[in-house]
């Protein structure tokens, strides 16, 4: 009798297919329905320092294979970061983080400049020269930056909210195929692309500076041609490029980003003023 009994009891558990607390009808689209009217839930709460030792770190530069990582877990486990006062869950490769921006109501949209590389604590900002070809573009050059990256302070640089612990490798690094400029990782997020180069040439005639952003893996181009005015007193010029770009499965991908090529129908130096990347908000 005490073993009929027994098998009662837990034939109801493997049978049902949802499960439900304080509710006989829990919801048939869920594995589990809880019903309040007042009280919460209650997700494990862990410190930055408890979840970076028994789950997995976030630093771009030890993450797995190289950092801390729990064999066991798995994309959409969701806890409580207390440190940061927020919810984080895992995608599988990096914690993110969910936020509600009063404002923007979206909290992805942001605006990262970079100004140039710091060298020996100094920056530095690329420069180069730039040749015509029987009055055509010649040999195109690509802009190209180095760590540590030079960004202007805030408010100019003001990270997107979904991006946790900004590193410079969010917005430029090196991946398995060269260095690439790389989108906020919001799929379908519009971005436009400010660059700003200071341009010194002879006293000659105008010409033109084409600027190309490309994604090499997906063939996907777009340029911005400006004109490099000619005459002694026109000397330096700044001209502006604008790009806009869509985040999407061609660009986001691993090792996948853009890169920005500069060329010109006149001999000039150049030197990168800055680029800047703007995230706009997205639903």
């Amino acid at each position: 009798m005490k073993y009929f009994f027994i098998l009662f009891c837990v034939i109801p558990i493997f049978s049902w297919s949802q499960v439900g607390i304080n509710t006989m009808t829990p919801n048939e689209a869920s594995v589990l329905d809880i019903v309040a009217n007042d009280k919460g839930i209650l997700i494990p709460r862990l410190t930055e320092q408890e979840r970076d030792s028994h789950l997995a770190d976030d630093d771009p530069a030890t993450i797995p294979p190289v950092g801390v990582q729990n064999a066991a877990l798995e994309a959409g486990t969701l806890i409580f970061n207390s440190s940061a006062n927020a919810f984080q869950y895992w995608d599988g490769v990096r914690w993110q983080q969910f936020y509600y921006n009063p404002i923007s109501k979206e909290g992805n949209e942001g605006v990262v400049r970079i100004d140039g590389s710091s060298v020996y604590g100094n920056l530095h900002r690329q420069a180069f020269t730039l040749n015509h070809s029987s009055n055509n573009f010649g040999p195109a050059v690509t802009l190209s930056y180095s760590y540590p990256l030079v960004l202007a302070p805030s408010p100019t640089t003001s990270w997107p909210e979904n991006i946790l612990n900004p590193q410079d490798s969010d917005i430029y690094y090196q991946g398995a195929n060269g260095w690439r400029l790389k989108e906020n990782t919001v799929p379908g997020q519009v971005h436009v692309w400010r660059l700003i180069v200071e341009v010194n040439g002879t006293s000659g005639s105008s010409g033109s500076m084409m600027a190309v952003l490309r994604n090499p893996d997906s063939g996907f181009s777009v340029n911005a041609i400006s004109l490099i005015p000619g005459g002694i007193n026109h000397l330096p010029n700044k001209l502006t490029f604008y790009f806009y770009t869509i985040a999407d499965e061609y660009s986001l991908s691993e090792n996948r980003g853009y890169e920005i090529l500069l060329s010109a129908t006149r001999d000039v130096q150049v030197r990168i003023e800055s680029l800047t990347r703007i995230s706009m908000s997205k639903d």
